[in-house]
């Protein structure tokens, strides 16, 4: 499903002529839900927060009886996204807990379709738009607490606002500051005034560890190779595998000003 939502963002930008005109900018800023998607931790939402500029283009010399309601916007944000999480080892009796709070750069290109609505008076427009985002980390703060009463190592024990320096407390000495995202979202605009909801999907795992599993399935691998057919061949290469799949998620609600270009 990911990929195939990247692959619709890209196509509706390359069928887009590259001939435009600015017609129009303007300022958001948006609040919403901002969380980790990882099925190995269990998480809650942070307060996700942007706050940008945007230009747009109109294809008016396009020879399509769309031309006036198709447009390319870009851009540039800063976000605030991450996430509370925590996760539990019953065997261990040991729990785990922390969140991340992180702020990026955030350059988006969104292809829209702007639409005025016809029974209510001029000036009334629904839209919708999608693209992808690229997102560069400027800085963010980690916790990262385990408590194991039964095991006193401190690879069990341990709080980075406690226990860790300065760099345990950072973000980005542990997650990557790279992000690729997919914007996707529906919107109001009542004459310079706009209300948007959107979902802002990432596509790269925050961090990478090693998986536990990849020595099992190294053993398979080889058993599969060797002819025994009491075991499931994996094709997979362990090494390329990442055991971490958390990813930046949000739903946001922006309120805008947007102004025309005088030309």
């Amino acid at each position: 499903m990911k990929k195939i939502l990247t692959l619709l963002a890209f196509a509706v930008l390359l069928q887009i002529p590259t001939k435009a005109q600015f017609v129009n900018y303007g300022a958001r800023i948006a609040g919403g839900a901002s969380y980790v998607a990882d099925d190995l931790l269990t998480h809650t939402p942070i307060m996700g927060f942007n706050i940008g500029g945007y230009v747009e283009y109109m294809f008016t010399e396009w020879k399509n009886p769309w031309s006036e309601n198709i447009y390319l916007e870009t851009g540039l944000n800063i976000t605030r996204r991450g996430t509370n999480f925590q996760q539990v080892f019953v065997n261990m009796q040991s729990i785990r807990q922390g969140f991340f709070h992180n702020w990026y750069v955030q350059v988006p290109v969104i292809a829209g379709f702007r639409y005025e609505l016809p029974q209510l008076p001029a000036g009334n427009y629904i839209n919708f738009f999608l693209g992808p985002t690229v997102n560069v980390g400027l800085f963010g703060k980690l916790w990262d607490r385990q408590v194991t009463p039964g095991m006193p190592q401190s690879s069990n024990n341990y709080d980075t606002f406690v226990t860790g320096d300065k760099d345990d407390r950072s973000s980005y000495k542990h997650l990557r500051r790279f992000d690729v995202s997919l914007m996707l979202g529906v919107g109001y605009q009542w004459h310079n005034i706009t209300v948007d909801f959107y979902l802002d999907h990432g596509f790269i795992a925050l961090m990478k560890k090693d998986d536990v599993l990849a020595p099992f399935d190294q053993t398979q691998n080889q058993n599969g190779q060797n002819g025994d057919n009491t075991q499931t061949q994996n094709n997979t290469k362990p090494k390329d595998r990442n055991a971490y799949t958390g990813t930046n998620n949000a739903f946001m609600i922006a309120v805008g000003y947007q102004l025309p270009i005088h030309r």
